[in-house]
C-alpha cells in the first residue's frame, strides 16, 4: 500500500492525529507509505527532495541507528534514533545526520515508522550510515544528548524546552556568525582595490 503525504505538509494538508490514528492500524502489518524530504538535516544520506519509503512498525522495534519518521506539531520529522529512554513513558531521542543538536524527545507513540529506503537519481537504494564526524562533534553530540536525556528523566517538560530554547541558541549564533563574515567581506571588497 502507498499513500502519499503532500509534498508541502501545512494546515490544510497535514492532520497529525489522522496519521498517527492510520499507522496504528497498520504497525502490525508492515505496511508502507511514500513521502518526500524537505530539509538538509540528513546531509547525504537523506538529500532533500528524496523519496523515501517509511515501513509502520511498533514501537518496540526501534533500535538506535534507525532513521524514524515522527509527528511534531504540524509536520513529519525524518531523523535519525540516537537514544531511547524512559521517563512517564517512551521516549526516542533523535538527530539529523548533519547536526550536532538533538530534537526534542519524542513519545515512541509519535512515530509512524522507520525509512527503509530512499530514490533520488531513479533508483531505490537502502538508507546508508551517518558520514563520519570529527571526533569534536561526536563530543558535543554525546554530550547534548546526555543532557538531554538527564533532563528527560527528572521533567520531560523541562527537556523540551532545554532542547528548543538550545536550538533558538544556535539559530541566533549562526546568524550572527553570518552577518559577522558578510560585513568582513564587504570591508574587505570596499578596501583594497588590488
Amino acid at each position: 500500500m502507498n499513500a502519499n503525504v503532500p509534498d508541502r505538509l501545512d494546515d490544510t494538508h497535514f492532520d497529525g492525529e489522522r496519521l498517527l490514528a492510520f499507522s496504528s492500524l497498520l504497525r502490525k502489518s508492515s505496511r508502507e507509505i511514500e513521502s518526500y524530504v524537505c530539509g538538509a538535516s540528513m546531509g547525504s544520506v537523506l538529500p532533500e527532495g528524496s523519496r523515501i519509503r517509511i515501513r509502520f512498525c511498533p514501537a518496540e522495534s526501534f533500535v538506535a541507528g534507525q532513521i524514524v519518521t515522527y509527528i511534531a506539531k504540524d509536520r513529519l520529522v525524518v531523523h535519525r534514533l540516537v537514544r531511547t529512554a524512559t521517563s512517564a513513558g517512551h521516549y526516542l531521542i533523535t538527530r539529523g545526520d548533519t547536526t550536532v543538536f538533538c530534537d526534542a524527545p519524542v513519545l515512541a507513540s509519535s512515530v509512524i515508522g522507520i525509512v527503509t529506503e530512499f530514490r533520488n537519481s531513479g533508483r531505490w537504494q537502502p538508507v546508508g550510515q551517518p558520514e563520519e564526524r570529527g571526533r569534536g562533534s561526536r563530543l558535543v553530540a554525546s554530550a547534548i544528548c546526555g543532557m538531554v536525556v538527564t533532563l528527560l528523566r527528572l521533567d520531560p517538560a523541562f527537556s523540551c524546552w532545554f532542547v528548543v530554547r538550545m536550538i533558538e541558541i544556535r539559530w541566533v549564533v549562526l546568524r550572527f556568525v553570518g552577518l559577522v563574515k558578510r560585513c568582513a567581506l564587504r570591508h574587505v571588497s570596499a578596501g583594497d582595490p588590488s
